[in-house]
């Protein structure tokens, strides 16, 4: 129940703080959200077969723990990081390394604690390292994409 609440509450965040969002950075970084985001459903597509964490509550609850990972927080803190950070490599890669770490590790921890998933075989620096380098290929997309339309 507490894991249900602890879902639902962390998609309505997310979506809510967009709504502070500038419309043109939207449609800006819109093709580099769909790509990462894109990325991040295949780790959780291969995190059964592969057993890199356990969601408790069988596969329908595992189905929901992912998209409200991947529709919530994942796409609104991808969002916000361009708007943000995009133009300095530097200042982009800062961000990321310091959101990407405190997912991985004490996020991980406290939602292991409130049973909302347990990292098995993807132990915590691998799910840091697989996570930054989503975001720096996320970072070259968006920038082939910026010099493209140049």
């Amino acid at each position: 129940m507490v894991a249900n609440l602890l879902r639902t509450g962390m998609v309505l965040i997310s979506w809510s703080s967009l709504l502070m969002y500038p419309k043109h950075s939207f449609r800006r970084f819109f093709p580099v959200v769909i790509f990462i985001s894109s990325l991040v459903s295949i780790l959780l597509v291969l995190s059964k077969p592969l057993n890199l964490w356990r969601v408790a509550g069988g596969t329908a609850a595992k189905i929901f723990n992912d998209l409200s990972f991947v529709l919530g927080p994942f796409i609104a803190a991808t969002l916000w990081v361009f708007q943000l950070s995009y133009g300095s490599i530097w200042k982009y890669l800062g961000v990321n390394f310091v959101l990407d770490y405190l997912l991985a590790f004490p996020a991980s921890a406290l939602f292991k604690r409130l049973k909302v998933y347990e990292l098995e075989r993807l132990i915590p620096i691998y799910f840091f390292a697989a996570i930054y380098l989503f975001s720096i290929m996320g970072y070259a997309f968006q920038y082939i994409i910026r010099e493209s339309r140049r």
